[in-house]
């Protein structure tokens, strides 16, 4: 254990001081846990040599980022994507693989060669474009969904890319093709039907048990299990393991207990993401790059390029219009973590000798280090068309809001809180609460309710209080009051905080959190007791 250990340390030291660099010069902490990979990794100063271990971490880390975002999306939003994207992915990997494959042959190389180099070059990192998407929230953008759409037919890609692959090597032998052809469409079908299975029948027993409401750490342990034993199904079932975990998280996703299950596996997925992105750097060699810099400079100009104009016109063959076209193939316009696998199983298979094996590496971290750019470049684009678009239409007299108040808490407090609100607020309130009894009765009775922790960054997010104008806070337990106090304030410094101070005692620490009113029940009660002694001395 004593070696893997200080492995990690060292990649997780170096990426948090990169990671920190990065940021300091307003680029992305991408940026730095590549660089880190890079730096200590076995082709610079050697204190790291990977291995097995750390890309399991990595891999876990990437499986569970997808399968957050499997919660965000569900089965109905992913339904609203279309078929328009799906063809649009299958076109992307179509016209990539044949422009690739055509460029290689030009150049003299086999036919095997070829359609491995164009394999590689149509994957695009889902990995990568999630964080991406999901720290500068374009996730839920036109062009953050079409992205998404893409990036999971080309997941799905991976396995007949392999199994094509070994086709070619084996000689033609199409009967042994097909045999594991089948079996892994069978053990995929297996897959989702245990899937469907246990999230209508154990999910809503599990989370709807007292035991679970109770007890917080219980429903962290059960979000974990779905995350990691998503991973395995998939890959037994012969999948990659990622694409297992967002196939998990979006039929999650449409339960009432996604966001909290997404919260709760958030710090987990952050610290095994950051491994990921950093045993990605290990491959990087600087000294192989700088002795063959014509060579990958011209490489990785014509990927990017080619990828966004190929990724173009599949999205506009899909009929796809608009400035979101554009955006979503800027998204994409790298060579992402799954073009290691096809690299690794082509160099087996001997159709990557070790000069092309150094350059399809070599690009694709380099690839992967542009993206952060190429994210932030799309999103500027999309963020253009929607303002020339708001600046065309008509004037509007009023300013609709989705939602003005949060009421944290509906117990006895929120419910005479959401009861006393005239009917107009009532209809932009939102409940947000994490017990299932207490999420239950606010649905029941027609209320916007989320089911959440509202101490977790993710659960406040995503009830909308970037949006909102008041939030308040109507829980018992003052440090409960005073940890959401403190971090609504961080997320929205501009939103009126209304807090319940259950004892006098409470006040002034809430208050310090940045509670703009706090109602002290201490008080209340003593004022009340007052009047009603006073009326009846004076019976």
């Amino acid at each position: 254990m004593h070696g893997p250990l200080v492995e990690i340390l060292i990649l997780l030291a170096s990426a948090l001081a990169l990671g920190m660099l990065a940021e300091r010069f307003r680029q992305s902490a991408i940026l730095g846990y590549l660089a880190a990979g890079t730096l200590v990794g076995p082709n610079v100063l050697a204190w790291v040599d990977g291995g097995e271990r750390i890309d399991l971490l990595a891999e876990l880390g990437a499986s569970l980022l997808l399968f957050t975002i499997g919660l965000e999306f569900s089965f109905a939003r992913l339904k609203q994507l279309g078929g328009r994207v799906l063809i649009a992915g299958a076109a992307q990997i179509v016209l990539t693989i044949a422009a690739g494959a055509v460029l290689a042959t030009a150049f003299g190389l086999s036919f095997g060669t070829a359609f491995a180099l164009g394999s590689i070059l149509a994957l695009s990192s889902t990995a990568v474009v999630a964080r991406l998407l999901v720290e500068s929230r374009a996730l839920d953008s036109t062009h953050g969904r079409q992205a998404i759409g893409v990036l999971l037919v080309q997941d799905i890609a991976v396995v007949p890319i392999v199994l094509a692959l070994a086709f070619g090597r084996s000689g033609g032998d199409l009967a042994a093709i097909g045999a594991a052809a089948l079996s892994t469409v069978l053990y995929a079908a297996a897959l989702v039907a245990s899937f469907f299975f246990f999230v209508r029948v154990v999910v809503p027993f599990g989370l709807g048990h007292n035991a679970m409401s109770r007890n917080r750490d219980l429903p962290v342990v059960f979000a974990l299990v779905c995350a990691l034993g998503s991973v395995i199904g998939a890959e037994l079932a012969g999948l990659p393991p990622a694409l297992g975990a967002f196939v998990a998280g979006v039929l999650l996703g449409g339960s009432r207990f996604a966001t909290q299950m997404r919260a709760d596996v958030a710090p987990l997925y952050t610290l095994l993401l950051t491994v990921f992105f950093a045993a990605i750097g290990l491959a990087g060699d600087p000294t192989w790059a700088y002795e063959n810099a014509p060579l990958v400079l011209a490489t990785l100009a014509a990927v990017v390029v080619g990828k966004t104009v190929l990724a173009a016109g599949a999205l506009r063959l899909a009929g796809l219009t608009g400035a979101s076209v554009l955006a979503t193939a800027a998204t994409i316009a790298q060579i992402g973590e799954f073009s290691f696998v096809v690299a690794e199983s082509a160099r087996s298979d001997g159709f990557l000798d070790e000069q092309l094996f150094r350059l399809v590496v070599t690009v694709t971290v380099a690839s992967l280090a542009l993206a952060p750019l190429m994210v932030a470049v799309a999103n500027r684009v999309a963020r253009a068309r929607v303002d020339r678009a708001t600046h065309t239409a008509p004037a509007s007299t009023t300013i609709q809001r989705e939602t003005d108040i949060i009421l944290v808490g509906f117990g006895p407090a929120g419910r005479e809180t959401f009861e006393a609100l005239p009917a107009e607020l009532q209809a932009r309130t939102r409940v947000l609460d994490s017990s299932a009894q207490h999420h239950a009765m606010a649905h029941s009775l027609g209320m916007d309710a989320q089911l959440g922790d509202a101490r977790r960054r993710e659960v406040l997010e995503h009830a909308g209080i970037s949006g909102a104008r008041v939030i308040v806070i109507a829980v018992s337990d003052p440090t409960v009051v005073a940890a959401v106090t403190a971090l609504a304030r961080t997320i929205a410094p501009n939103i009126a905080i209304v807090a319940r101070a259950r004892y006098h005692i409470a006040h002034a620490d809430i208050a310090a959190q940045g509670a703009a009113h706090v109602v002290d029940e201490e008080r209340l009660v003593g004022r009340a007791l007052a009047e009603q002694a006073v009326d009846s001395v004076t019976e």
